[in-house]
């Protein structure tokens, strides 16, 4: 690599190796999360589990994200922060079906906007889709992959197999 200063002193080094090659446009993949998760915390319920998950409790929940995509003018796929904001959306919120009789208990206690309704049941592997569907309506049009990991415990973690 050449090193070279501009005249105020900052270093405008080139790499001789990717000099002159198109970096806009190529595909490349981005891991956000892979060697240390995104936390988020949060409460669900199972409604129509037998067992102890159709009670109300919560997680420390770890997410991964996985998104291909084409470089942009900017040298990435995507911003981290727009893909945090979308998962930021869940954090301390309490995550239901719809049809649990739940959200009329928020509702009547003025804590609707503590709720986040899923057409299915707050599983995991449901959270890991309806995040997938969330990135790709909302992350730019230069994405052409999402692939979300939801880890419920260190024993349980829901996911796409891309």
């Amino acid at each position: 690599m050449a090193t070279d200063f501009s005249e105020d002193g900052v270093d405008v080094s080139t790499d001789s190796q990717t000099a002159g090659l198109p970096v806009a446009g190529t595909r490349r993949v981005l891991h956000i999360g892979r060697d240390r998760p995104i936390r988020v915390s949060a409460g669900h319920r199972i409604l129509h589990h037998d067992g102890k998950c159709s009670r109300p409790h919560g997680h420390n929940y770890e997410l991964t994200v996985t998104i291909a995509g084409t470089l942009t003018d900017e040298g990435w796929v995507v911003d981290k922060s727009e893909v945090t904001e979308v998962i930021d959306q869940w954090d301390h919120m309490f995550l239901l079906e719809r049809g649990d009789p739940l959200i009329e208990a928020f509702s009547a206690a003025g804590d609707e906007d503590a709720l986040v309704v899923l057409e299915h049941p707050p599983t995991a592997e449901v959270m890991s889709l309806v995040l997938e569907d969330r990135l790709e309506s909302e992350l730019p049009g230069n994405v052409s992959e999402v692939a979300v990991t939801v880890s419920e415990t260190s024993e349980l973690c829901g996911g796409s197999d891309r």
